[in-house]
């Protein structure tokens, strides 16, 4: 019944509710503290991009809309040793084309 209740995003959340021992059924964390961790990714982390020369791996779904592909083209730019892979889905990458998700990573780590 929870899981029910959280719509579309239930396939991302399914492995996250819990029983508590009142017996209720909720999340093992806390939604607001996902608003916190959202409101950390805006601004200026150019100099964290950077900040590191070891090789990254970075997927990024063409329909999501969350990492816009002239931004992911900066990243490439600005950090050498960056792989771009972009994959036909949304910003769950992982859950939504575990394959094409899966043979990045494979693909990646055969190289570096």
């Amino acid at each position: 019944m929870f899981v029910a209740q959280l719509g579309p995003l239930a396939p991302h959340f399914e492995s996250a509710v819990r029983e508590r021992p009142d017996g209720t059924w909720g999340l093992r964390f806390q939604p607001r503290d996902s608003y916190a961790s959202e409101d950390q990714v805006h601004g200026d982390h150019w100099a964290d991009w950077t900040g590191s020369a070891c090789p990254a791996l970075l997927v990024r779904g063409t329909k999501g809309g969350v990492l816009p592909a002239g931004r992911a083209a900066q990243m490439v730019t600005r950090r050498p040793g960056t792989c771009l892979v972009e994959l036909e889905t949304d910003h769950f990458v992982y859950a939504n084309d575990p394959v094409g998700f899966a043979a990045a990573v494979r693909g990646f780590l055969a190289v570096v």
